[in-house]
Formats: C-alpha cells, sequence, structure tokens
C-alpha cells in the first residue's frame, strides 16, 4: 500500500511538472486570462471556413489527420483544464476524434459526390467561466454547429457538437456527442 502511495505521489509531481513546463512554454492571450473583469468578446469566425474544409476533407478521405490542426491544441489544453491528468483527457478526447471521423466517413451517405458548403458557428453555447466545466481558464464555447455539404441540388448537414476558443481562433473539441 505505501508503495502505491508513493508511485501515486511521484505521478502527481511528474503531471504537475508536465503542466509548469507547458505553462511556460505557452504564452495565455488576452482572451483567455483568468483575471478578466468581464468576459472578452466572442471571437470572429477567422479561419473558421478554411478549418471546417480541413474536416470536411478528414471525414470525406477516413483520415483524421487531415484535421488534427483544427482539434484544441495539448499544450492551450493542459493550461485550461484544472483536471488531476488534463493530458490523459486530452488523449481521450483526441482518440475520439478521430473514431468519430471514422465513423462519419463510415456512415454519411454519398460522400464520393459530396461538396462542402460552409460552417454554421452556433450562437448556443456562449462564455465558460474560469472553475465551469472544470476549467482554471476561460474560453467561448458553440455548441451543435452545422457543417453543411450538398450532394447535387441536395443541401445536407452534420452535427459539429462543440467548438471552444484559444485566443481568437475556434478550435474542434466533441466533433460528435459523447457515449
Amino acid at each position: 500500500m505505501r508503495a502505491l502511495l508513493g508511485l501515486l505521489a511521484l505521478l502527481t509531481v511528474l503531471a504537475d511538472g508536465r503542466r509548469a513546463a507547458a505553462q511556460n512554454a505557452v504564452a495565455i492571450p488576452a482572451h483567455n486570462r483568468a483575471d478578466q473583469a468581464a468576459p472578452a468578446p466572442r471571437p470572429p469566425e477567422g479561419e473558421l471556413q478554411s478549418n471546417a474544409r480541413k474536416l470536411w476533407d478528414a471525414i470525406v478521405h477516413d483520415d483524421p489527420q487531415l484535421a488534427d490542426e483544427v482539434f484544441f491544441p495539448r499544450a492551450a489544453f493542459l493550461l485550461v483544464k484544472d483536471i488531476a491528468d488534463p493530458g490523459q483527457y486530452w488523449r481521450q478526447l483526441h482518440k475520439r476524434f478521430g473514431q468519430d471521423i471514422h465513423t462519419l466517413h463510415a456512415t454519411t451517405a454519398d460522400l464520393g459526390s459530396a461538396q462542402f458548403e460552409r460552417l454554421e458557428l452556433a450562437r448556443r453555447g456562449g462564455f465558460v467561466a474560469v472553475h465551469q466545466e472544470g476549467n482554471r481558464l476561460p474560453y467561448w464555447a458553440s455548441r451543435h454547429s452545422r457543417l453543411w455539404y450538398r450532394v447535387g441540388t441536395q443541401l445536407r448537414q452534420l452535427e459539429v457538437r462543440v467548438l471552444i476558443t484559444w485566443d481568437d481562433r475556434w478550435y474542434l473539441i466533441h466533433l460528435r456527442e459523447l457515449h
């Protein structure tokens, strides 16, 4: 039992050291600072459409790596989350992201003839303050956005479950519903 407690203490120290290293390596942007008196303005779409096209290409080609840069960066995630092992949680979410791309590729009809149209960033969500959802830093969230595509003359859609911001850029964190 003492050996197990010692191992847990060592793992905690290592995790804290990694978190501290990440904090030193990544600057916290003004939009995500914990000491904001009021929420920063909701970030504009910026690169959202070009990133949505990368996500679309990943689904069409069944290749999650095509959309890796669309997924919330690990270094920022380590700073945002105030949980015991944010790195492990990020790995779980990233793995799920890849699985979701494979599932969407397998279950979305007519991908061979489908054309990307746009991503509609939903207003549902809002500013997520410090200490909400296990966070040490705030961000903006958009929940239940829509990725629109066209097959012939028919317009279709896929839900993009949750996008969140780091600085003024939107990133995917949950592609589909968590089970």
